[in-house]
Parts: C-alpha cells; sequence; structure tokens
C-alpha cells in the first residue's frame, strides 16, 4: 500500500490536470470525491477555463444537442441529450427531468441559447432559474424589480447570457431585454443586467428606437453596459426585421431569413465576420432543391458546424440533415413540443 502511494505521488500534477482536463463533466463530479486537492484544482477558474477550451475543441469533431420537451406528468421540463458526429453517427443520452419547478402553463417559459455550458429558463412572469444541464446544478435568481414594468401587464421579454472579454476574471451576466410601453406610444426599450457574482441586478438602462431606413443590429456591450447599433447587409433581402432570425454558428453572430418560401430557391445564412469592422460575409448558400419537400413548409433553422458540415433542423418535423456538398438525413421524428440547440459541457458553476 506504501509503495502505490509513492508510485501516485511521484506522478506531477501538471500530467494529472492535463488528464482530468480531457474528462466529461459527469466523471469530473465524482472524481471530487478522491480527495481535497482534486476538488480544489476542479473547482478553479484556472481548471474551469481550460477544461471548456477543450471542450471547445471537441465541437470540431461532434456536436452535442440537447433535446427539451414537456413532461406532462410532472407539469415540468425533461432533457434529452443527442450527440452527432461528422460521420453521421447521431448518439442518445435517456431523457432526465430536470431539477427546475413545475412551470404553469400559462407562464409561456423561454430558455435562452448556452453560454459556456450556462442557460436559463425564465417566464414573462419574470422566474428565472439559472441552470448547468452537466452538472444539474440551478439557481434561482432574485426578482427584478421595476417601477416600469410593475403595472400588472405582461411585457415583450427576452433574455441572454454573456461573459465580459476579461481572460484574467471573467464576468456572468444576464441581460434582460424589454418593451416596457405595452401600448407602443413610446417607441422605446428597457433592459437589466445581472451580475452573477453579486447577485443583483443592475439599474434600467433605456434605448430609444429610431425609424431608419437601413436594417441594425442591435448590440449590448457586457462591460460598459451601452448599446451600439451594427448595420445589416442588404444582400440578404429583407425589408424588415421581423423577416430575419439569428443564431451563432463557429463563436459567430449569424443572421438569415426567417421563413422561406416557393419564390426561394437557395436558403442563405450571414455571419459577422469582423464586429469593429462591422462586415458581413455569406456563410453557407444551400440548395433548396435538394431538401426534402415537406421538410421546406416550415421554418428551417441552422443548429450547429462540424468542421466544413452545417446541422440544420425543421420546427415542425424536427428533421437532422447533414449538409455539405449533399444533404443526408441522420435523424427524422415528429415531435412538435421540442425545443432542440447545440450545447457543450462545462464546469462552469451557477455561482461563478
Amino acid at each position: 500500500m506504501e509503495g502505490e502511494k509513492r508510485k501516485r505521488g511521484n506522478t506531477p500534477q501538471e500530467i494529472i490536470d492535463e488528464i482530468l482536463i480531457k474528462l466529461p463533466v459527469k466523471s469530473l463530479v465524482r472524481f471530487k470525491a478522491v480527495s481535497r486537492e482534486w476538488r480544489g484544482t476542479m473547482e478553479s477558474k484556472y481548471f474551469i477555463e481550460k477544461h471548456n477550451q477543450y471542450q471547445k475543441s471537441l465541437q470540431l469533431r461532434q456536436v452535442r444537442i440537447l433535446i427539451f420537451s414537456e413532461e406532462k406528468r410532472y407539469n415540468g421540463l425533461s432533457l434529452e441529450t443527442m450527440l452527432v458526429s461528422a460521420s453521421g453517427l447521431v448518439l442518445h443520452v435517456p431523457p432526465c427531468l430536470l431539477p427546475i419547478r413545475s412551470f404553469n402553463r400559462f407562464d409561456f417559459y423561454k430558455i435562452t441559447m448556452p453560454c459556456d455550458g450556462l442557460i436559463c429558463i425564465y417566464t414573462h412572469t419574470r422566474i428565472f432559474n439559472l441552470f448547468n444541464p452537466a452538472t444539474t446544478i440551478r439557481r434561482r435568481l432574485p426578482y427584478p424589480t421595476s417601477d416600469i414594468c410593475d403595472g400588472g401587464h405582461r411585457v415583450y421579454t427576452l433574455l441572454g447570457i454573456g461573459r465580459e472579454k476579461s481572460v484574467i476574471s471573467p464576468r456572468y451576466k444576464l441581460l434582460w431585454y424589454y418593451e416596457h410601453d405595452y401600448k407602443r406610444e413610446n417607441k422605446s426599450t428597457r433592459c437589466m443586467v445581472f451580475a452573477l457574482d453579486t447577485n443583483t441586478w443592475s439599474h434600467n438602462m433605456e434605448r430609444a428606437c429610431h425609424r431608419e431606413k437601413d436594417l441594425k443590429l442591435l448590440a449590448f456591450d457586457l462591460h460598459t453596459e451601452t448599446f451600439e447599433s451594427i448595420s445589416i447587409t442588404p444582400d440578404i433581402g429583407c425589408r424588415s426585421c421581423h423577416e430575419l432570425s439569428m443564431c451563432v454558428l463557429d463563436h459567430r453572430i449569424c443572421i438569415f431569413k426567417r421563413f422561406v418560401d416557393d419564390k426561394d430557391h437557395v436558403f442563405k445564412i450571414w455571419g459577422l465576420e469582423d464586429l469593429h469592422k462591422r462586415s458581413w460575409e455569406l456563410m453557407y448558400s444551400i440548395d433548396l432543391t435538394c431538401l426534402p419537400p415537406e421538410f421546406k413548409e416550415w421554418r428551417i433553422i441552422p443548429m450547429a458546424t462540424i468542421n466544413n458540415y452545417l446541422i440544420i433542423s425543421n420546427c415542425r418535423l424536427t428533421m437532422w440533415l447533414l449538409y455539405g456538398s449533399k444533404s443526408s438525413i441522420l435523424y427524422r421524428a415528429i415531435s412538435p413540443f421540442h425545443l432542440y440547440m447545440s450545447y457543450f459541457e462545462t464546469l462552469v458553476s451557477v455561482y461563478q
């Protein structure tokens, strides 16, 4: 026994860290019980950041998809994971019930796009649950108070998660964006920012909405907490922002037409090439004639990329296509109440 301890003690800590960084989150959560030293290492910001970088690098070969669906027996949400590789292999992880309070069907819950493995499930009644699906740890955020939106009426609301651009100590924040004037008499919107480290909501910030000839993308800087607008390329051929949708592909903001019709023969996705230069690049141009006819009857949603391949879905039939030089169907099912999003597992804490 003593000999085994000496052998383990001769292993440099750097090698142990490199091995641990390449392990999945589920294994790391179990290994925290090995020793206080291992637990301290895995909970350090340096280790979490290195593990994040490795998980991002895996996206070149595989993509993890989260599948949310309503669980009627428990009046809640269930979560299923699907792993898609560039070779077309699809692996499923059995669904599990989310450890989040049951939502009233009339709450109209929404789910944010993930940021470093964190997502937020929220409602128009301002119930916010921050959640890490990999560690299954959740955090109920405090109720944001605002004199503007406490008039008893519903407000149009959107929520997003991001982090400041800081290598030393990144701060995760949530941006709650809403139209406080439900009668739309004043063309303005407001937002509040929640900082995870201080557990507080910041004051309201308002931005007037002016009528402009060109379409604009409204961006918010989490560090300075200021708005800026970016012109959208006119080549996309849209007259109104309501015709557009956004997604993130290859860590870039992308825009595309929300719906396609019989007149559209090509589905185009534009990516923001450089935030400072504010230029757009045509990333994908998909020939719609190569897709099944029933696939085009509903909204087409870009999900993720694997190398030079693009995974797109259909919001009605939930049909998965691996699109490259030619399209091939990977997965097909009728599940109208499902919500899909690409995701990579991390150790980032909801209390970061």
